[in-house]
Order: structure tokens, then sequence, then C-alpha cells
């Protein structure tokens, strides 16, 4: 087990954009010490695209975002870190980079072609089998056949100090060179100032002249020839002649076309199906070596400590990647990725990674903290409302083949060629036959996707192979001949040709997206039992984490990655933390929640308008209610708004009566409309919703608590994802990163470690009477980490003891290294009446304890540690008292 002190002791989660930059991250270091924060961890901070709100879209990660602040900034950041002790962790996104004029090494290739020195840099087919793209990128911005653009002056020639650029209204993409030959034929006589221009141009286009001096070459033209009185008229002409346009159009290292010709053919990797996010090849060394210099800076000079590497399951080889960031680091570099496991799934052991971003530890709390005899009514009763959607890895399978047809339909396309290509596929294979095998197979994979490196492939590998052949062959036995053809791939007993490998590392790069789309993307917002379970690392069928499980899974990630971070929520998880709680509760009072939910259905009848929301989606709408209403338990000014702009993203990510490609206003409006009348003030429904919400306030405000006292004192790193340390009621991006009110918070924990000092009994009775405004998530989130600041070794290198069995009411354990020991105890979703109920301790644990939250001090009788403390304060964390 790595117990390298590189690792964190806590991490907090910030998303810098231009609303949240470097000088506000300046102004809470204070507060995030006294929180007990001992890591920032940062989104993306490299130059991104103009009003980029997450940093994803990355343009340049050779420089800092001018719209978050400077590298000074950053520096003087650093330095007040380093005085705290605290460190600063980076997300990186080594996959993909924007598709966008600003990304200058990609604009140097659309524009010089293969002498510009980023021209394989990108994962483009540049040999593509269609003619009108051979050599050329698809570029899919616009909005309307390219013909058509040109014929409606969508698209002119213009120019600036970089040069001539096709300007798409919106877009602007730069005059390959090979244009400028019929620029020079067509305007034989034009002015000689603009001639001499076009000839130095033509001539050092083609040379492989350095980027910069091209860039220099470029400005000193152009600064001249836009004071040359002619040259305007010249444009003018160029682009009142349609048919120059075409032809140079035709002449450009890209083809731009409509947004939606991505169906049909494309020529480049996108990330997931994003046309505006092209992928890189990572696995070149050139590539991986100019990626990575400048964030190779930052760590050398101590600014940042420790990478987080964004969707490590797009790179076509993630091990040899994540071996070259060692190299480069060093061991003392701490390095997470973000990986989705699927049940029973690990992390590679021979990686190098100090563990994941923590969506298994997500999934495993969110278990535990569902009362599982309650989940399987509510799943029983869900089921028989909609007998067409009961059957889940049915469902699942059926969405991924439709995102498969529709979104990756080029995708696939361009996966059977390859077969052919690399002659895995005899001549005479029939293509469709081929396709749909090999779609089937794509499809029935029940991991996003596994890491072929050599022969002889790891068993393990092999098993979800076949795993996958064997449900596409039980789906379509007709296509046996197809799968036997690919079985014979990994058969012990013959020659592996070495492109079967480079095949199957190419296909394991489209396994992945076609998982996030299917599943996370589509059938999360289709399959609608219980909506908590409907998060990223999580399922709504399937394992199901128990306390002992809990207990041997945190056992596990303590023996082998106790690096990963313990995540509750993240700008990727489809509610918020508290969000998730309340809908667990559900499962604790089944019987009142189906009854209400039936009610309410009846009552709200009359509003639905020609068959929407349908009884699915409004199913859904009653459950986004109760997981994001607000905590004082009455709609603020900007609920309905958020919920309804929720409600929108998630019709169009079902793609069951609206989508994101041709949206159906019609249905849409009707399911606004039906919740606007929910709310209406004369309709009784406000008044149900909020007795309801008060039984469920009433077990969540508890449960919330045990879910982040668990996080912070279990193996793994706590990460508190920004603003997270109150109630986090909120729904998928971009509601997820709406602003933190820094001031409110800082107000708060003063005043509560304030009250600890001077008067005990009257904080007690401060958290009590602001429970419902989330005074206890904040105290519980402070005095635990602090504890676990003050007694790192425990926590970092400590055993994990498992105290509770299946029967208890709560989930307890301890921790302990050498001579220090915690123990921690937490209510699981039950009756909560802890008055006569008892923990038995073992015998060589300490009898004597005080509780950090209360400062009460606890005496075990007979190796029985009396429950009851917990009706005192909702969780505990008791640490020994020595002597």
């Amino acid at each position: 087990m790595k117990t390298d002190t590189n690792y964190p002791l806590s991490t907090y989660r910030v998303q810098f954009n231009e609303a949240f930059t470097f000088a506000h991250l300046e102004a809470i270091l204070d507060y995030l010490q006294q929180l007990g924060i001992s890591t920032i961890y940062a989104s993306p901070i490299f130059d991104a695209v103009p009003g980029s709100r997450h940093g994803y879209d990355g343009i340049a990660p050779y420089r800092i975002n001018p719209a978050i602040g400077t590298l000074d900034d950053l520096r003087r950041i650093s330095a007040s870190l380093r005085q705290r002790g605290m460190t600063w962790v980076q997300d990186i996104v080594p996959n993909h980079m924007a598709l966008h004029p600003g990304n200058e090494w990609l604009m140097d290739v659309l524009e010089r072609g293969p002498v510009s020195p980023w021209y394989h840099f990108f994962d483009i087919d540049w040999e593509y089998h269609d003619p009108q793209l051979h050599g050329r990128l698809m570029v899919p911005f616009l909005d309307r056949s390219l013909p058509q653009a040109v014929s409606e002056k969508q698209i002119t020639l213009t120019a600036g100090e970089n040069g001539f650029q096709f300007n798409t209204g919106s877009l602007a993409f730069p005059l390959s060179v090979t244009a400028y030959d019929i620029l020079l034929d067509t305007f034989e006589d034009t002015h000689q100032e603009i001639r001499e221009c076009l000839l130095t141009l033509q001539q050092n286009g083609r040379l492989a002249l350095p980027a910069e001096e091209w860039q220099r070459l470029k400005q000193t033209l152009f600064n001249s020839l836009l004071k040359v009185p002619a040259f305007a008229g010249f444009l003018e002409k160029v682009n009142n002649h349609e048919a120059l346009l075409n032809l140079l159009l035709e002449q450009q290292y890209y083809l731009l076309t409509h947004w939606q010709e991505t169906a049909q053919r494309i020529n480049y990797r996108r990330f997931f199906t994003i046309n505006g996010l092209i992928t890189l090849r990572m696995e070149d060394k050139q590539v991986f070596d100019a990626w990575h210099s400048f964030t190779h800076e930052l760590y050398r000079e101590n600014l940042i400590q420790g990478l987080r590497i964004d969707h490590i399951d797009g790179l076509a080889e993630p091990a040899i990647y994540v071996r070259r960031l060692r190299e480069l680091f060093g061991e003392a570099c701490y390095i997470i990725a973000e990986k989705i496991l699927g049940e029973e799934e690990s992390l590679p052991a021979g990686w190098g990674l100090d563990g994941t971003t923590g969506y298994e530890f997500l999934s495993d709390v969110n278990h535990l903290l569902t009362n599982h005899g309650g989940d399987e009514k509510i799943s029983r009763f869900y089921r028989a409302q909609f007998p067409g959607l009961a059957k889940y890895r049915q469902l699942v399978q059926n969405k991924k083949t439709m995102i498969l047809q529709t979104q990756l339909s080029a995708e696939w396309d361009n996966l059977v060629s390859l077969l052919y290509e690399y002659r895995l596929a005899p001549k005479n294979t029939d293509r469709q036959r081929l396709k749909a095998a090999l779609g089937l197979w794509m499809v029935c994979m029940p991991v996003y996707r596994i890491y072929p490196g050599s022969w002889p492939l790891p068993d393990n590998d092999i098993c979800i192979l076949e795993e996958a052949i064997t449900a596409a062959a039980q789906r379509a036995p007709a296509l046996a001949d197809e799968f036997a053809l690919f079985r014979w791939w990994w058969k012990e007993d013959v020659e592996k040709p070495a492109v079967i490998l480079k095949f199957l590392k190419r296909l394991m790069q489209f396994t992945g997206p076609l998982t996030a789309k299917g599943v996370e993307d589509t059938v999360f917002y289709v399959y609608n039992a219980l909506l908590s379970h409907n998060e990223v690392g999580d399922s709504p069928a399937g394992y199901k984490c128990t306390p002992a499980a809990f207990h041997e899974r945190s056992i596990k990630r303590q023996q082998q990655f106790p690096g990963s971070l313990n995540a509750t929520a993240t700008h990727d998880t489809k509610r918020g933390e508290d969000a998730r709680i309340r809908l667990n509760v559900l499962t604790l009072l089944p019987d009142l929640w189906i009854q209400q939910v039936q009610q309410w259905h009846a009552m709200n009848s009359s509003f639905r308008e020609n068959g929407a929301p349908t009884k699915n989606d409004e199913y859904f709408i009653y459950q986004s209610i109760i997981a994001g209403y607000p905590a004082r338990n009455a709609p603020e000014d900007n609920f309905i708004q958020r919920l309804s702009d929720y409600i929108i993203k998630a019709l169009r990510e079902s793609k069951e009566h609206s989508n994101w490609s041709q949206p159906d206003e019609a249905y849409e409006n009707s399911c606004l409309g039906f919740v606007r009348q929910l709310f209406s003030p004369e309709h009784g429904f406000v008044e149900s919703l909020h007795a309801f919400m008060e039984k469920i306030n009433q077990h969540a405000q508890v449960y919330s608590l045990s879910q982040v006292l668990v996080k912070i004192t279990s193996p793994g790193i706590p990460d508190i994802y920004q603003g997270c340390e109150l109630w986090d009621f909120s729904f998928v991006d971009p509601d997820n990163r709406q602003p933190v009110n820094y001031p409110d918070r800082m107000n708060m924990l003063s005043l509560l470690l304030q009250l600890e000092k001077d008067d005990p009994a009257a904080l007690m009775k401060l958290l009590q009477e602001n429970r419902r405004f989330a005074w206890e998530k904040l105290f519980t989130c402070a005095k635990a980490l602090q504890f676990r600041n003050a007694h790192a070794p425990l926590f970092q290198q400590g055993a994990y003891l498992p105290l509770s069995g299946e029967q208890d009411p709560v989930i307890a354990y301890a921790r302990q290294y050498e001579q220090d020991t915690c123990l921690v105890i937490a209510p699981l979703p039950g009756p909560g009446n802890f008055e006569q109920c008892w923990l038995l301790l073992e015998d060589h644990l300490p009898q004597q304890w005080r509780d950090i939250f209360t400062g009460e001090k606890i005496t075990t009788e007979n190796g029985k540690l009396p429950l009851a403390l917990l009706d005192r304060f909702p969780v505990a964390l008791l640490e020994k008292i020595s002597g």
C-alpha cells in the first residue's frame, strides 16, 4: 500500500470561469483553511473557448485562461497555500481540445496542412474513404448546406492581421495556403501590392516555417495590406463571385458542413458526440510532450502538486499514457484519473495511478443510505406502472443501439471500414452483417471498455469480451459466423497479428462513449423508478452495497487505492448529494410515497395537455421537485425557472418525446405549463408538497450528515464539491455551477467555531434549531475535517475495522493506527430510535471516548457503547481518551 505523504488529506473542488476567478479563490482561502481543507482541486485552468463555463473546451494548454487570471496570480495563490500548508491538484484534459478558431495548433493545420508541426496531433483520418474529405478535416458548424450558405452569403472571405479567413457568422477559419494559386490566377491584374502579398504568402505557406515566423510574416504583410485602399474592393470582388468562393472553399484543408452531417460521415474522433471537441493522438510521444510541457513547468515551479486526468477512457493507450506521466512528473506527484468502474471492476493496479475521482465511493455510500426493502417495493410499483420499461438490461441495450444508429452511426461505419482495411474480415464478408454483429458486440459490453495492451489479453479482459459476444449472439443468433470471426481474435492457439490489437484499441475508444451516451445521458432520464440511483458510477439495477459489502469495499480501498477520492458530488453528477439523500428517504417510506404520488397524479390530471407530460415524465417531475426543493420549504424566486430548465434538458436527454437535434417544443411547453400550474397559489399541490417534504426532510437531514461523515472518515480522500458544505439540492449541470454564497458560509463557520469555545450548550441549541438550513452539516464537515488534519496518519495509513453488522441501525467502524484510534457511527435509513441500542466493541478497543461534536465523554460498559448518544447529535466521531 502506497502511503506517501504527497496524498491530500482532503480536497475542495472549485469550478473556474469568468464568474469565479483566481481572485475569488484567493478571497476564500482563509475560510477553506478554517474549514479544514488541505488541497484545492481545480477545474481546468488553461485557456479555453471564450465564455467557457467549465474549461473542458481547451484551446491552448500552454497558457493560463485570461478569463480567470494570470500566471502571476497563480504564483501568488501558490505562495499563500504553502504558508497554510495547503496544496493544489490540477484537472487536465489530455483527450481533446476545442475545434474552434482559438485553437492555434489546429488553425495552423487548417491553414498550412501537412507542413504544420501539429498536422498529426489531432485524431483525424486524412485518408478518409469519402473523396470529398480525403486530405480535409470535416468542420461541422453550419446550420445549412455549404452551397446554400455560399449562395445566401452566409460565408464571406475576410482579412485581419492574422490573414485571410472564411467567416461563417459565428466562427472564422483560416484560408488554406492552397487557395493562393486560385487568387493569383483569378486576379492577375490586381493592385501590385496585393499581388506581391499573395505571392509571398503562396511561396512561404508551403514551407515548413516555424509557426512563430509564419505568424510574424502574415502580420507584417496584412498590417500593410489592410492600409491599401484597393484591398476592400478586392475582398468585395471575391465575395460577390459565388463560383470563385466555391472554388476557394474546395481548396481548403477542411470542409465546412452542416452540423447534422456527422450522423452520416465523420473523419475525426470527437469527445462523445460533441462536434466542437476534437480529440488528440495522445499516444504519440510528440503530442504528449508538447501538450504537457506547460503543465510540467507549473509542477516544477511547485505551483501544482497533483493531477486529475479527465476521461482517461478516451485515450488509445491509458497505461502507456500514465507511465509517461509518471516518468515526467515523478513518483511524488499525486495522480488520479476519472474512471467509472462497473460492478466488481477494479482500477488496473499496474497503471501507476494513486486512485480514481471517486464515483465508486459515491455509488457505495448511495446504496448504503438506501433502504433496500423499500427500494424494491418502489421498483415493483414502478415496473407495474410502466411494464414497457420493466426489463432494465434490455432497456440499456435498446438505448445504446439507438445511440449507435443515430448519433454514432458514422463512427460505427468507420470501425467497419477499419475491419476491411486491416484485413480482419474477408473481402467477401457481407458488410451489413459484419456491421450488425460489431454493433451488437459494442452494445453488449458490460463495462465501458477494456485496455488491450499486448498478447495474451488478461483473462478478465477475455471474460468481458466473451460475455459481450455471448449476449450479442443471444440477440442475433443468425450472425453466429460473424461473432465466431471476432472470437477467433483471442483464441490461444492462433498467432495473433498486431493489427488485431490495433483494432481492439480503436474499438475501445468508442465503447465508452456509447455507454455514456446510451446509459448516463439517455436511460437515466427514461427509467425513473428511483432517480437517486440514476447516477454516474451507480445504477438503478444490479449490485446493491449492503453494510457488509461497504465494510469489505472500504478495506479493499485502503489496501489498494487509499489515494482515491471519496466523492459525493461532482460537476458531472446528475443531481446534488443531498438531493439524492432526499430521494433515498422515499425507500424508508415506500407506502407513503406510492400513495402520495398517486394522489398527485389524480389531483393534477386537469393540467395535462394533449397527453403531456406522459405518466413517466410526470413521475420524473415529482421526484425532481422533491430532490431540488429549497430548504426553506417554499419555492424561491428562481426555483421554478431552474426546475423548468432542468426539465427541458431531461426531456431532450431522454430522447423519448423531444431531443437536442429536433426539439418538440409543443411537448416541452406543455410540460412546462404543467409545472407552472402545480405551483399556482390557488392549487392544493404546494400545500400537499410542503406536508410531504416535512416528513422527507426529517430523515434526510440526518442521513445527509451520515453521508458527509462517512465520506470524511472512511478510506480514501474526502472531496467537497464547491459549496457542498451546506445543502446541495442542485440539478445536473449547468445548475450545479451556480455561484456559491461564500460570505454566508464564512459567517456561519466563524460563529459556530466561536460558540464552540464560548458556549457549547448554545452551540448545540443553535445547531438543532437550524437543522433545516444545514448548520449541522457545516459543523460536521468542519469538525471532521479538522480532526482528520490533526490525526493524518490515522486516516492515511490506519486500518479500517468494521464494527456494525447487517442488522444494526448504524454503520460503524474504527480507524486505528499504532496507538491512535477513533470510532465512526452514522445512522442508516431506519426507525431512528436508539434509546435501547448498543454497539458491541472488540476487547482491544479503548473503553473511554470523547465525541468531537458534542464534547461528551462516553464510557463503554462490558464492551457495549450506547447508541443513545445519537439522540444528542445525529452522528458521532469518537476519539479515545488517553490514560
